[in-house]
């Protein structure tokens, strides 16, 4: 049995309708699964999704099935594929073929992938008809959904720009697309947000809980991946305090007048 990540911004009842149609099938399977809580996405956020997906596959172990539905940003087509496979790691993901899965299949490499044809394009189509999917590749009853091999470079990817925003979490903490660099404690430094003067940071080494200064606003090596970058506030929250969004660029310069990271 496998165990099933939901990776949505389906956050009300819809996700329990979606964990129900899950468990029915499984169970006319005769094969029941385990579904994990919910991992909330920013609404209508392929960057927000993408990094979700990719850090659910560096927390979970191999065999995990991550099922990826999130509401697309913009629609451009008039209908969409459903894809699923395994990276070389031994995750497992499904979902529509928006973008969420580029980072995953960059950086674990794609060891089979598959389309499954003839989606209907109907609403709620996560329940309907990829759910039942889910638990059959969860319970390893893949008959019947290995038809069709798909191409590893058709996997769409969501554009992820040095220094943007990826998410932001109850705290108002920000993980950030670029790498902290070598870096002194308490180094001095100024964030801009978009371009634009934002507020004055300041490096540190060590847990931000045990900062002193209340409303300080730090930076430190993600606690994610270590090539990203977290920014906070010393027991306040940064992200409402200063405005910042996920898909926002969080850049900075040494305050002393360093250049710019």
């Amino acid at each position: 049995m496998r165990r099933i990540v939901v990776v949505t911004d389906c956050k009300d009842v819809s996700f329990n309708e979606m964990c129900g149609a899950i468990h029915k099938e499984a169970a006319e399977i005769g094969r029941p699964v385990f579904i994990e809580q919910v991992v909330p996405v920013e609404s209508f956020s392929e960057v927000n999704a993408s990094f979700l997906t990719r850090l659910m596959a560096e927390n979970y172990p191999a065999g995990t099935v991550i099922y990826t539905l999130v509401s697309k940003t913009k629609n451009l087509r008039d209908s969409h594929e459903v894809i699923w496979g395994e990276t070389l790691s031994g995750h497992i993901f499904v979902g529509s073929n928006f973008g969420y899965f580029g980072w995953l299949a960059k950086d674990l490499g794609v060891k089979r992938l598959y389309e499954l044809r003839d989606v209907p394009q109907t609403s709620f189509s996560g329940k309907t008809y990829i759910a039942p999917i889910v638990a059959r590749i969860a319970a390893e009853d893949e008959s019947r959904i290995t038809e069709f091999p798909y191409d590893e470079h058709q996997i769409d990817d969501v554009e992820i720009a040095e220094g943007m925003v990826t998410h932001i979490d109850n705290f108002g903490n920000v993980k950030v697309m670029t790498d902290v660099g070598d870096r002194s404690h308490d180094e001095p430094l100024e964030l801009m947000l978009n371009g634009r003067a934002l507020c004055p940071a300041t490096h540190i080494q060590t847990q931000i809980y045990l900062q002193r200064e209340q409303g300080q606003v730090v930076l430190y090596r993600s606690t994610s991946f270590d090539d990203m970058t977290d920014v906070g506030m010393v027991r306040g929250n940064f992200a409402e305090a200063h405005g910042v969004r996920i898909g926002d660029l969080l850049t900075w310069t040494v305050r002393a007048g360093g250049a710019q990271s």
